[in-house]
């Protein structure tokens, strides 16, 4: 079984018997318990999880994207941060993929977070992201104006 992509449905959409459930329960709970297992430093567990999870997926990217702003957040410093650069600039386009990178080098301490989060403001049109950018910048009560590199 291969999966297009590891979004879940929001919660308003998940009631409506028009639209499917794009995973099955188990496998929703399969992605959490990897997630949660990362944060919660699980980390043999949590691999093995996340590797049958990632195995069944045909675009990764998303996933890895969720893990690596996990193992950021839970301080496990480590090739997350070089692959989301990679990713980044082989997809100069993607702004998921820098947003997750400044959270990445956020939580690092590392202050070229803000780097990214003002290159996705300058240039992104794609609004879901535009809006994770902001919504960092909202959530640390920084001024929302880019900063002057």
């Amino acid at each position: 079984m291969r999966h297009a992509h590891a979004a879940p449905i929001p919660a308003a959409h998940a009631a409506s018997p028009a639209r499917p459930e794009p995973y099955p329960a188990i496998y929703r709970n399969l992605m959490s318990t990897s997630l949660l297992g990362t944060v919660y430093r699980v980390g043999d567990d949590a691999d093995t999880i996340s590797r049958a999870v990632e195995a069944t997926l045909e675009d990764r990217s998303t996933y890895r994207l969720y893990r690596s702003i996990v193992l950021a957040m839970a301080g496990q410093r480590g090739e997350e941060r070089e692959q989301l650069q990679q990713r980044v600039d082989s997809h100069p386009e993607d702004g998921a993929g820098k947003v997750a990178l400044a959270l990445t080098l956020l939580f690092e301490g590392d202050p070229d977070w803000r780097h990214w989060i003002d290159n996705v403001l300058a240039t992104s049109t794609d609004q879901p992201v535009r809006q994770a950018a902001q919504g960092v910048l909202q959530f640390l009560g920084r001024n929302l104006l880019p900063a002057v590199h």
